[in-house]
């Protein structure tokens, strides 16, 4: 059931971080400054997973299947690499089907890439406590930044670069200045600190398992806080008027700058979201493309399986299936020219999922494969240069391609 609210429909503390506008049918997270690859969970701080100018895959093949196992959690990509969750952070080379280094990591979180550095909360010898930078390109450990506690999200960082913030334990957040490996503030507050942290625009937006959503200024000061109203909330997306939350039984948008409830759906979701501005997605079950403006479905694809969390690149939304598939659809309103809405999709094994992360003419899925392994097949496209590796799906409303056996190890 849907429920909107007008403009005086508070929740929790009402901020001063502006005035009331009118909502606007694209929410784009303008300050969001990750604009290629996919260099952290769900894409940017903001958690849109929303690649805007990159390119579909077209015609898809399996480009390269390791033979190693990792955790079922979105691995992230940058300039052709793949860094992969785990307690074992493994960097790979997709085209040259080789795994390049591999360093401690944790098998509950994706690491982060910036600007050739990768962030692993893995446990070093020098303790817990801290977060190492690797090398992006050759897995060097190079610096290690002090917690005042033990990290328990992957770091989100100020639209500037200047500042990273990470959740800790014991109930806490902290904002580190990355330049001096200094804590700038930590702030406690009330539930653990297990989900992804969402930045935009000077604000800092934290779900905590105390089942609260806080706003802090990205400065340490605290502008709001809402209750969620559900369980099992997955990260909060922060858009540049509204910021989304869900869990298990409700999915709302709240003004951003007060916290004022703007709309609320009570279906929920069973994965994180994903935004392009216009649209927000919410995976239970099947896919449902929902109005940022007004929490109204635009369109659903239903696929009689359950489906994994939207991954987006330019018009294209990806899912996997609980039936081992990958699916390319469309993503406006009307289905495209013909009203198709899926576009292609290939078999990849068992499972895929839960969430995807894509690049220009790739996407990296976590599977589990026909042989019961939980690893990962990156899916290129076989038109990027003209060639073809691995087994390729036909394109259209129904298509599916069998996995090729000796697909693993093949470059594109």
């Amino acid at each position: 059931m849907l429920r909107l609210f007008g403009a005086g429909a508070a929740v929790g503390l009402a901020g001063c971080l502006g005035g009331d506008r009118g909502q606007t049918d694209d929410d784009s997270a303008e300050g969001v400054r990750f604009e290629s690859d996919w260099p952290t969970y769900a894409h940017d701080d903001a958690n849109t997973a929303f690649l805007r100018e990159g390119t579909a895959v077209s015609d898809p093949t399996v480009e390269y299947e390791p033979d190693f196992g990792m955790d079922s959690i979105e691995p992230v990509a940058v300039d052709g690499m793949a860094y992969t969750p785990g307690d074992q952070l493994r960097a790979i080379d997709p085209a040259a089907g080789e795994e390049l280094w591999n360093a401690q990591g944790e098998g509950w979180t994706s690491p982060v890439v910036l600007d050739g550095i990768v962030y692993s909360l893995g446990t070093t010898v020098h303790g817990p406590n801290r977060l190492a930078l690797y090398r992006a390109r050759t897995g060097r450990l190079f610096r290690t930044i002090e917690l005042p506690g033990r990290p328990q999200t992957p770091p989100a960082f100020s639209n500037d670069r200047e500042t990273l913030f990470v959740g800790l334990d014991g109930e806490r957040v902290c904002a580190v200045d990355i330049d001096a490996g200094e804590v700038n503030w930590t702030r406690s507050l009330f539930g653990a600190v297990r989900r992804p942290l969402a930045v935009n625009l000077n604000s800092v937006f934290v779900v905590t398992e105390g089942q609260r959503l806080y706003c802090l200024g990205t400065d340490g000061s605290a502008y709001w806080q809402a209750p969620t109203e559900t369980v099992e909330a997955v990260a909060p997306v922060v858009g540049d008027e509204r910021v989304y939350i869900a869990g298990w039984d409700r999915i709302a948008a709240l003004e951003r700058r007060t916290g004022d409830v703007v709309w609320e759906d009570d279906r929920g979701v069973h994965r994180r979201l994903a935004f392009d501005g216009e649209h927000l997605y919410a995976a239970r079950g099947s896919l449902r493309a929902l109005d940022s403006a007004t929490g109204e479905e635009r369109w659903k694809y239903d696929p009689r399986e359950s489906v994994s969390a939207a991954s987006i690149v330019g018009d294209t939304v990806y899912v996997g299936t609980g039936q081992g598939e990958l699916v390319a659809l469309n993503r406006t309103d009307d289905g495209g020219l013909f009203g198709d809405r899926e576009r292609w999709s290939i078999s990849l094994g068992r499972y895929v999922g839960h969430s995807l992360a894509a690049t220009d003419r790739r996407v990296y899925c976590p599977v589990v494969r026909d042989d019961g392994l939980l690893s990962m097949t990156v899916v290129g496209d076989a038109d990027a240069d003209g060639s073809s590796a691995g087994t390729t799906a036909t394109a259209g409303t129904n298509a599916t391609a069998e996995t090729a056996a000796d697909a693993g190890g093949s470059g594109s």
